[in-house]
Formats: structure tokens, sequence, C-alpha cells
């Protein structure tokens, strides 16, 4: 077979797709960002940890999403549910962002409803695709946001300092999680690349 055969073969898949796991480096550096940015900015104002967290939502919401969309392998139950909560985790987001009253409730609200979306479609895309490593930490992840979205939920007079300590400590776990299985998603590919490009030698007969 040529190597221009070789090629017509190999499946051509969207550029989201083929960088999932850079996507995925990158949610982890900006959760990790936005958690450290809370845990220093203790003076931060409604407005701002609006800003930060929503920031936060609409990228993961947005990528999530992508992913279900565009990457191939999920059923297709899975990839509806996924991409559903991955659309509404981007616009919760976004009134986060906009946070038109100022109100911490609110707020809180908002952001709660974004983790339990957002934690959701992280088990979405652990069991959709059992094939690959790390399932049980990305469901571990999921996990995680889910609890810190039911405590925000059923504390209802939750100051902004204590908020900002648990959302900015789910934060940095989940993006220390995200980090780390991009990166050993990265060094899988590479080394699937290398195993792909090396030379198939015949013992002579």
């Amino acid at each position: 077979m040529s190597v221009q055969e070789e090629d017509s073969v190999v499946p051509r898949f969207p550029p989201i797709a083929r960088n999932r796991h850079w996507l995925g480096l990158f949610m982890g550096v900006l959760a990790i960002g936005v958690g450290i940015a809370a845990f220093a900015w203790p003076s931060a104002t409604v407005q701002v940890i609006g800003f930060l967290f929503g920031l936060n939502l609409v990228v993961t919401g947005s990528i999530r999403a992508g992913l279900l969309l565009f990457v191939p392998g999920f059923p297709l139950l899975y990839r509806l549910l996924g991409v559903t909560f991955g659309v509404l985790t981007a616009i919760v987001g976004i009134l986060c962002l906009r946070n038109i009253t100022a109100s911490l409730m609110v707020l809180l609200l908002f952001i709660a409803i974004g983790w339990l979306l957002d934690g959701l479609v992280e088990i979405f895309l652990a069991l959709g695709r059992p094939a690959e490593s790390r399932i049980g930490s990305r469901i571990a992840m999921g996990l995680f946001t889910i609890l810190g979205a039911i405590a925000v939920l059923v504390w209802p007079k939750l100051g902004l300092g204590t908020f900002i300590f648990i959302g900015a400590t789910v934060l940095v776990f989940v993006g220390i999680g995200h980090v780390v299985s991009a990166v050993g998603g990265l060094r899988a590919d590479h080394r699937s690349t290398r195993s792909i490009a090396k030379p198939q030698t015949t013992p002579a007969r």
C-alpha cells in the first residue's frame, strides 16, 4: 500500500478532536489559575468572583460540548446529554459574567448549577469512552465538582469568603486532575505516533 493510500484510510477528525488533550490541559490550567486568583484575592467583590468563576464555566462548558459533539466514539445518549449539559454550563457561566443584580445568593446559585452540570458532563465524558485510561480519576473529578455544588446549594447563607475558599479548592483540585489527565493523554498519543511511524522490518528468510 502506498503512502497516499495509507493517508486516505486515516480518519480525518476535526481539530477539536485531534487537540482534545491540549484543550483538557487548557481547561486545567485555567481552573487552577482562577482558583489561585480567588485564594489570593480575599477582598474580591461579588462582581469579580462572578467574572472569574463565570469565565471558567463558559470555557469548560463550551469545550466539553464541543468534545462530545465532534469526538467520535461516544454513545448517542451520552453525546446528547453531554452536549446539552455543556451548553447549559456555558449559558450559566454567561449569566455569572453578567450578574446584573450583583446578588451574592443569585451568583452562588448560578455557580452551583454550573458546577452540577459540569460534573455530570465530566462523568459522561469518562463513561462514554471506557477504552481510555484514567476513567476512575475523571469520574472522581466529576463527583468532587458535584459535591462542591451540593455544598453550596444546601448552605443558603454561605458568605462570600467561605464560598471563595470552597470554590477555589474545587477549581484547583479539578484543574490539577485535568492537567494530569491531559499530560497522560498527550504522552499516550506521542507513543502511539512513534510506534506508527517506526518502520516495520521483516526478518530475513
